[in-house]
């Protein structure tokens, strides 16, 4: 291991594929860094300044997060309560979705055409309000009753 880093590296610089960082592109042009998490199939929600260890997991792998612990992270970062956008593969947006009901996952398609979104939300304000306002009416649709 590197010389300082023995308790891991930032969740942001840890994860470096040109499919991460599209995604994180997008997520910067859509809200301030400090409300973006990580979905790790290891580790499930993690803020960029989390330390983590390289590791080899899938969601599914027998170590992957599950549905009942990442609802804790989920209800930790009180996400049960705000609009929500989510950028990534279909299969983390339905590990989020029983916890987060009205989570918006607007990428569709393969990898080509997620990362094809990511550079559109980047380059225009109307998608990135659009989402926000398709993650406000769901929001609004599976908010409790009074």
């Amino acid at each position: 291991m590197p010389k300082g880093q023995r308790h891991g590296w930032p969740a942001g610089e840890l994860y470096t594929g040109h499919y991460h960082r599209s995604l994180r592109r997008a997520a910067d042009a859509l809200t301030h860094p400090d409300l973006i998490r990580i979905a790790s199939a290891l580790h499930g929600l993690v803020p960029f300044d989390r330390s983590l260890h390289p590791y080899n997991v899938t969601l599914r792998h027998k170590r992957a997060i599950t549905t009942e612990k990442m609802s804790g992270h989920t209800r930790g970062y009180g996400l049960f309560d705000a609009d929500v956008i989510f950028l990534g593969g279909q299969d983390y947006a339905e590990l989020l979705r029983p916890s987060v009901p009205h989570l918006l996952a607007p990428l569709t398609g393969q990898m080509g055409e997620h990362r094809r979104l990511c550079r559109h939300a980047r380059e225009n304000p109307v998608l990135r309000e659009t989402w926000w306002e398709q993650a406000a009416a769901l929001f609004d649709e599976h908010r409790p009753a009074p």
